[in-house]
């Protein structure tokens, strides 16, 4: 269900609407926050509007990182799944071959 809220970013008030908890939202409030001053920090000469759009450029950036990080591993995963079913293939063949001793199906 969807709640109201209001948040504040670097002095800054605003209400937003989500299906976020209180938790969520106060620990997202909290980094965005903690990064727009930082960014403000750095450089006396940034507003406000440009620390938050400099925020939004940077976990913009992280996230695009992330996407292509996702895109590699979920290929790397893809391949390293091929390469179990075929040597599960390969696996199941060669006992085939191998002839049963009576180990007590150690083999």
């Amino acid at each position: 269900m969807k709640q109201k809220y209001t948040i504040r970013i670097a002095d800054i008030e605003m209400n937003v609407i989500t299906e976020e908890s209180p938790e969520a939202v106060e620990a997202l409030v909290g980094i965005v926050d903690r990064k727009v001053r930082e960014i403000q920090g750095a450089s006396r000469n940034c507003s406000k509007s440009e620390a938050a759009l400099l925020c939004a450029l940077d976990y913009c950036s992280e996230r695009i990182k992330a996407q292509r990080k996702i895109k590699t591993l979920e290929s790397k995963l893809a391949l390293a799944e091929t390469t179990v079913e075929e040597l599960e293939i390969e696996n199941e063949e060669l006992r085939k071959h191998i002839p049963n001793t009576g180990m007590g199906g150690l083999i």
